[in-house]
């Protein structure tokens, strides 16, 4: 017997999972190795960034840090 497929989950263009331009975020297997490329990136761009898990693959991404008061973008 074949296996099943898995059931996919439509993504809107906005969620966690997707860069602002469109293609989906770089996906790392831990927490451990996402906050090692955070902080070198960090330090390159001159921007906090900050890891999150995602709730569509279970990777690992990073992203910046939200404001206080919730929104990402001025």
């Amino acid at each position: 017997m074949p296996p099943r497929d898995r059931a996919h989950r439509p993504l809107a263009l906005d969620a966690s999972h997707w860069r602002d331009d469109g293609q989906p975020k770089v996906r790392y297997a831990s927490r451990s190795d996402a906050l090692v490329a955070a902080s070198e990136r960090s330090k390159d761009a001159g921007a906090e960034l900050g890891v999150y898990q995602c709730a569509y693959c279970g990777g690992w991404h990073m992203g910046r840090r939200a404001r206080r008061g919730g929104s990402r973008r001025p």
